[in-house]
């Protein structure tokens, strides 16, 4: 028979589930007034950045833990706003990338303060340094186990520079 939780186990995971709708709500609200798009536009030229430019379209589904149809919506926003675009892969024309603009990056540059103050007043002053890396090293197991790789933690002074687009 398979553990069984108790009552501090399903307590943990209860939290997790709160503090992440309570961070994306925060999110939300400082990338909404700063930024005029909403987190989850937010968070799409967050991964296309991190990955150097782009990213075919089911893998950045994949790491937004979205469905292709929810990202689809998302990406036509963000290049109706000139943030990003749509371009076929190089070499096969089923093909399709996602990829972040000039535009989108000087966004994500001009809202990297009011990100900055939002993540450490909710999530780092309320923690000493060595909790803060205690934590960061035990959700980081628990996201090795769900999605199989660690993400985040890319500064923006640490960003892979822009890949060259061949613009035709």
């Amino acid at each position: 028979m398979a553990h069984k939780v108790d009552s501090v186990e399903l307590a943990l995971f209860e939290r997790l589930i709160d503090i992440g709708k309570l961070l994306e709500k925060q999110s939300d609200a400082v990338i909404r007034k700063n930024a005029g798009i909403k987190y989850s536009q937010y968070e799409v030229l967050i991964r296309l950045r991190n990955a150097g430019g782009e990213l075919r379209m089911a893998d950045l589904a994949n790491k937004l833990v979205s469905t292709p149809s929810g990202l689809t919506y998302q990406l036509s926003l963000l290049e109706q706003q000139g943030l990003a675009q749509r371009v076929t892969a190089p070499g096969d024309d089923r093909g399709v990338l996602a990829r972040i603009t000039p535009q989108g990056r000087e966004l994500l540059l001009a809202i990297s303060q009011s990100v900055n103050d939002m993540i450490v007043d909710s999530a780092i002053d309320p923690l000493t340094r060595g909790e803060t890396e205690e934590l960061h090293r035990l959700l980081g197991l628990l996201q090795l186990r769900m999605r199989g790789e660690t993400t985040g933690g890319t500064l923006p002074d640490q960003v892979p520079q822009p890949k060259v687009f061949d613009r035709s």
